[in-house]
C-alpha cells in the first residue's frame, strides 16, 4: 500500500508536467488558459501512454525510458514553475474553502491505495495481461507476437502505460497501479458532488457523477488489475462529465470556445486506443469541428487533427507489429503483406468468438443467432442490477427518440445536448449489437438512462421552477446509492483486512505450467486451463504450430500452419 502511493506520487508528477506543457501550447493556441488540475494530469497519461508506446517500437519499456521522463518532467517543471505554481495554489485554495474537503480527498487516498495494494486479480490478467505487459517491459514490441498468444493480438494502449510505470527494474516484482490511478481519478471527480452540497444547486454532470460513484464501487476489489476494459469505463464516465462541464461553462458566459471540447475528443481518441470497441464516442469531435469551421481557425483544425494522429499511430505500429492487421481482429481492413500476419481465417474466428462470448454463446457457429434466441439466456445470466441498469437503458433510449421528436417539432431543440446522447445511445447501441458483455458495456448502461433522467428532472425544473425538489431528489438518490455501495466496498474492505500489502502491491497470480520447446527457446505452456500468470515467461496457450522468424524471440514468430492451430484451438477448448 505505502509503495502504491509512492509510485502514484510519482505517476501524478509526471503526468501532471507533461500534461501541463501539452495544454500550455494547446491553450496558447487557442488563446484561452488552464484553469484545472485534473485536466493537466488527464493529458499527462494521454502524453506518457503515447511516449511508453513509441518507446517500446524500439526497445523495452524500463530503467531507460523512466530516467528520460524524469528529465522531461524536471526540465518542464523548471521552466513553467511560476506558472505551475499558481495552477497549484488556485487549487489548494479551492478545496481549503470547504474545511472538510481536504479530509475527503486525503480519506479517498487512501481507500483507493488500499484498494489497489490488493483484491482479485482478473482471469484475463492472469491470461494474457501480465505477459502483455512483461512483454513490453522487456522487449518492448516484438513481431508476429499474436502468433504465440492471440490475445496478445488485442494491443490496449493501458499495457503501455502500465509497463512504464511498473517499476519492475527497481523492485522484485512488477507493480500494476495504473488503473487504481485512473480509479482514483475518476473518485475525485465523484468528490466534486460535494458543490451540489454547498451550493444546493444540481449539475447536469452530477447525474453521470452517480454512474461512475456506482462504477468505481463496483471495480473496487479488482482495480488492482490492469483490466483495459477499467480504463476505458472510467474514461467514458471522466469525459461526458467534463463534456457537460464544459458545456454548461458554454453556456454559462455566452462563449462558444472549441478548446475544451477539442481537448476532449483528442482523450475520446486516446480511449479508443486502450478499447478500441468504444471508438464510436470520438464522433463527438462534430461539436469542436463545427465551432472551429465556422470560425475558419485552419490552424487550429490541422493542429488538433495533428493532436489525434499523434495518439493513434504509435498504436496502430504496434498492431501491426504485433499482429499484421491494423485493428486485430478485424479484418475489414486488409492492408499489409508480412510474414507474422496472423492468417485471416484465425483473425475471423477470434473476432466470431468475442461476438458470441458477449452473447453468452459458446459455439462459434451459432454467430448469426437471431436475437430472439439469445437475448433470453443473455439477460437471464444476469444480476439483479445488471438486469435492471438493462431495462432503464431500454426506457431511456425509447425517452430520449420521444424527447427530441417532441424538442425537433417544437422547434427548440439543444443540439449540443442531441449530439451528445445520440453519440452515448449509439455507441450503446453498437456495443450491444456486436459483443454485449456486461463489463464492456457498464458505462453505457448507466450513462444512458443518468443522461435521460437529468433531461427530465431539468425539463421540470424549468416548468415549476422548484429547484429546491431537484436538491432533495438527487440527494435521496445519491444518498440511496452511497448507503448500497458503502455497504459493497465495506465488505470488500473487511474481507481482505487480512492480506499482508500494506507496504507492497499484491503480485500477480503465478499458475502451474509445462515447459515446450519451440525451436530451442522455452515456452511456457498452461496446465489449469489458460491461466499462466507473470513469472512464468513466455508463454502461450497451447502447443501450436508457430516457428521463429530468426535465431532469437526478438526476432517474433509466424504461424506454420494456421489451421492446424484453428484443430489445435478447438480440441483443447
Amino acid at each position: 500500500m505505502i509503495v502504491v502511493l509512492l509510485n502514484w506520487l510519482y505517476i501524478a508528477i509526471t503526468s501532471f508536467a507533461t500534461g501541463f506543457a501539452v495544454l500550455s501550447f494547446f491553450s496558447a493556441l487557442f488563446k484561452t488558459e488552464n484553469r484545472k488540475v485534473l485536466p493537466q494530469i488527464f493529458a499527462g497519461l494521454v502524453v506518457n501512454t503515447v511516449y511508453a508506446q513509441v518507446w517500446s517500437l524500439f526497445g523495452g519499456v524500463s530503467f531507460a525510458s523512466n530516467i528520460v521522463l524524469l528529465i522531461i518532467t524536471t526540465s518542464i517543471i523548471i521552466c513553467c514553475h511560476k506558472q505551475i505554481r499558481v495552477l497549484l495554489s488556485k487549487a489548494v485554495r479551492e478545496i481549503g474553502s470547504v474545511g472538510y474537503m481536504p479530509a475527503i480527498y486525503a480519506f479517498i487516498l487512501i481507500l483507493f491505495a488500499y484498494g489497489t495494494s490488493r483484491g482479485y486479480i482478473h482471469y484475463d490478467t492472469s491470461l494474457y495481461h501480465a505477459q502483455s505487459i512483461r512483454w513490453i517491459e522487456e522487449y518492448g514490441v516484438v513481431k508476429g507476437l499474436a502468433s504465440l498468444q492471440l490475445r496478445f493480438g488485442y494491443n490496449s494502449a493501458a499495457f503501455a502505460l502500465t509497463a512504464l510505470y511498473s517499476w519492475s527494474w527497481m523492485l522484485s516484482q512488477s507493480l500494476h497501479t495504473t488503473s487504481g490511478f485512473f480509479a482514483l481519478l475518476g473518485a475525485i471527480q465523484v468528490a466534486e458532488v460535494y458543490k451540489v452540497f454547498v451550493n444546493k444547486k444540481v449539475r447536469y454532470s452530477d447525474f453521470i457523477r452517480i454512474g461512475l460513484f456506482f462504477y468505481l464501487g463496483l471495480i473496487f476489489r479488482e482495480m488492482t488489475s490492469p483490466a483495459s476494459d477499467y480504463y476505458a469505463q472510467i474514461l467514458i464516465y471522466s469525459t461526458i462529465i467534463m463534456w457537460i462541464d464544459a458545456l454548461d461553462e458554454q453556456n454559462n458566459h455566452n462563449e462558444d470556445k472549441a478548446y475544451p471540447f477539442a481537448m476532449l475528443s483528442i482523450l475520446l481518441v486516446y480511449a479508443a486506443t486502450i478499447k478500441f470497441s468504444i471508438a464510436l464516442l470520438v464522433l463527438l469531435v462534430i461539436k469542436p469541428a463545427v465551432i472551429l469551421i465556422q470560425k475558419k481557425q485552419i490552424k487550429q483544425i490541422l493542429v488538433s487533427l495533428l493532436g489525434g494522429i499523434v495518439v493513434l499511430v504509435p498504436f496502430f505500429i504496434r498492431n501491426v507489429i504485433i499482429s499484421g492487421w491494423l485493428i486485430y481482429p478485424s479484418t475489414f481492413l486488409d492492408l499489409f503483406d508480412v510474414d507474422w500476419k496472423i492468417p485471416k481465417g484465425v483473425a475471423q474466428y477470434d473476432a466470431m468468438e468475442i461476438g458470441v462470448y458477449g452473447k453468452g454463446i459458446n459455439d462459434v457457429t451459432k454467430l448469426d443467432m437471431p436475437m430472439r434466441q439469445w437475448l433470453p439466456n443473455w439477460f437471464k445470466s444476469m444480476s439483479i442490477v445488471e438486469k435492471g441498469w438493462v431495462c432503464l437503458t431500454a426506457l431511456a433510449i425509447i425517452a430520449f427518440v420521444i424527447y427530441f421528436v417532441y424538442k425537433l417539432l417544437k422547434k427548440n431543440i439543444n443540439y449540443d445536448r442531441l449530439l451528445l446522447c445520440a453519440v452515448v445511445i449509439g455507441s450503446c447501441l453498437f456495443w450491444f449489437f456486436s459483443a454485449p458483455l456486461v463489463r464492456y458495456g457498464y458505462g453505457y448502461l448507466t450513462c444512458v438512462p443518468l443522461l435521460m433522467d437529468g433531461i427530465l428532472c431539468f425539463e421540470l425544473v424549468d416548468r415549476t421552477k422548484d429547484v429546491k425538489s431537484l436538491y432533495i431528489a438527487f440527494l435521496i438518490v445519491f444518498i440511496a446509492l452511497g448507503l448500497y455501495r458503502i455497504k459493497t466496498v465495506g465488505y470488500d474492505i473487511i474481507t481482505t483486512a487480512k492480506e499482508p500489502y500494506y507496504t507492497m502491491q499484491k503480485d500477480y497470480s503465478d499458475w502451474p505450467a509445462e515447459e515446450y520447446n519451440l525451436d530451442g527457446v522455452t515456452i511456457y505452456i498452461p496446465i489449469e486451463g489458460a491461466l499462466i500468470g507473470y513469472d512464468k515467461f513466455p508463454s502461450s496457450m497451447l502447443t501450436i504450430d508457430v516457428e521463429l522468424r530468426g535465431d532469437t524471440i526478438k526476432e517474433g514468430f509466424r504461424f506454420s500452419d494456421y489451421q492446424g492451430f484453428i484443430n489445435d484451438y478447438q480440441n483443447n477448448k
